[in-house]
């Protein structure tokens, strides 16, 4: 609903003030949604004075008017146009006069129900004075009723279109899109026609990016530090690229005219790190499912409940010795390995990684290697390489010595081979980057292990371990593709 407009004077009384006692009223109803409606002739005042001269000429009985000032014809959720309903249906209303059919509704089917059905059913005549509909000449009226409620969807699907075409400009020009809300840390003004830090919001967009990153707090305790209602607020922002400085519109980017609040790596980051704990890897939910493996029969080993009731445990056990496997996950029917109790091999494995955080986060961050001085000087070389071939193809075009186009040739060769060069020390550095995550994921692990989901826990766990091996009580953890180190594990139970 938009602002009021301009105070208008009605003869009649209005919806809002009719004595109880009063019959047969006649229904003056009035509807504007925007002042650009009134520019364009649609006004309150427009409105009204057509209707008023009609029923003075005709002298109709108990005129009443029924306001709708700044409600779109989209829907019915209007206040006068529900309380002229009401009445309708109480028998109280027996005559409805609007300006034009649009007055009633910007759509087919609200016109239609409107007349075909609310009308029909009220016993009640309609007249639209400037279309000149009227009910009661029935000859015309079932036509016009038909062909002018399709061209009052048509207009409002030519004002939907215009508005849509408009939004998108405004995307295009770096311009947030207007309407709604803005985004969490910034607000709209008027003044620069766009998004505009909160000074108070803003630098809380900036701690939520960090407290994720730094993988030490779960969205649930980020949202209770910011103060925001629940965990789906802090998605909602973690995955916004308006605070990158970018405008989206119907699934498009554009650069924006707006402050960023992160920057790119800060965000490229933190959707690593969403995409990581959302992965869902099967239909389990144990802590290493998919990742052990028999070390005698070299089949995959699974979870088993053991028992029932109060003493029911949890135990693994290799593929080859469970009786209902299928035939392509059996090595070894005759496998000798154990039965392994599951909360102790999850609790060394853990152990492992625990180990392996203390241990070697200095190592992981020693491993740590800037790329881009080298990338850089690759750039640059490519730029002198584009150069000089423009200049052999722009010789060629004056003079047509065929050498040029030769040794334009070469230097293009060189420029591909280059851009490999360019592609592959990239690749490095995605790798660099990788390793510089999974050494603060590492330095943060003892601390953050605790109050991780068991879904987290999964994705942690599948992050630096490709390998768990069981064998004879042996326990192998495999690291990033390394072996780290060996447990000898007690044995549980042996066949």
């Amino acid at each position: 609903m938009k602002e009021k407009s301009k105070v208008i004077q009605f003869d009649y009384p209005l919806f809002d003030a009719i004595p109880p006692e009063v019959e047969d009223i006649t229904a003056i109803y009035l509807r504007v949604s925007t002042d650009m409606q009134a520019q364009e002739g649609y006004g309150l005042d427009t409105q009204y004075d057509k209707i008023r001269k009609y029923c003075e000429a005709y002298e109709v009985p108990n005129p009443v008017v029924f306001v709708d000032d700044g409600y779109t014809g989209v829907n019915d959720h209007r206040p006068a146009y529900q309380k002229m309903l009401e009445l309708m249906h109480k028998g109280r209303i027996k005559f409805v006069i609007t300006y034009s059919l649009d007055r009633i509704g910007r759509n087919q089917m609200l016109i239609l129900k409107f007349l075909k059905e609310e009308c029909v059913k009220a016993g009640c005549d309609f007249l639209a004075v400037k279309d000149n509909i009227d009910s009661r000449s029935k000859q015309t009226y079932g036509i016009l009723i038909s062909i002018l409620s399709i061209f009052a969807e048509f207009d409002h699907d030519a004002i939907v279109e215009k508005l849509t075409l408009g939004r998108k400009q405004r995307a295009l020009d770096g311009y947030w899109k207007g309407g709604g809300v803005p985004p969490f840390g910034y607000y709209y003004s008027k003044e620069e026609n766009n998004l505009v830090v909160d000074p108070e919001k803003g630098p809380l967009v900036k701690k939520i990016f960090h407290l994720y990153n730094s993988m030490e707090y779960s969205p649930r305790q980020i949202a209770d530090i910011v103060g925001m209602s629940s965990d789906v607020m802090v998605f909602g922002v973690l995955k916004n690229r308006t605070y990158l400085g970018e405008i989206t519109f119907r699934g498009e980017q554009y650069p924006g005219k707006h402050e960023p609040l992160i920057d790119e790596e800060t965000f490229r980051r933190t959707q690593e790190i969403l995409r990581k704990r959302s992965v869902i890897r099967g239909d389990s939910h144990y802590l290493l499912s998919s990742l052990i493996y028999c070390g005698v029969c070299g089949a995959k080993m699974r979870y088993m409940k053991w028992g029932r009731g109060k003493s029911q445990k949890l135990k693994i056990l290799c593929y080859s010795k469970y009786a209902s496997s299928k035939s392509y996950l059996i090595k070894d029917p005759n496998c000798s390995n154990y039965t392994y109790d599951a909360d102790e091999v999850e609790e060394n494995v853990v152990s492992v990684i625990m180990d392996f955080a203390f241990k070697y986060r200095e190592e992981l961050s020693n491993r740590v290697i800037t790329e881009d001085e080298v990338i850089s000087g690759l750039l640059g070389r490519m730029d002198t390489l584009k150069q000089e071939y423009n200049r052999l193809i722009y010789a060629y075009k004056k003079i047509g010595d065929d050498d040029l186009l030769d040794q334009a040739a070469d230097v293009d060769a060189a420029c591909k081979k280059l851009e490999r060069e360019i592609a592959e020390e990239r690749e490095k550095q995605t790798y660099t980057k990788q390793i510089e995550e999974n050494e603060n994921m590492l330095r943060t692990l003892p601390d953050t292990w605790g109050v991780m989901t068991a879904e987290e826990k999964q994705n942690v766990i599948r992050s630096l371990v490709s390998k768990v091996e069981l064998k004879h009580g042996e326990i192998k953890v495999y690291l990033n593709k390394t072996q780290y180190e060996k447990i000898v594990l007690g044995v549980v139970d042996q066949e």
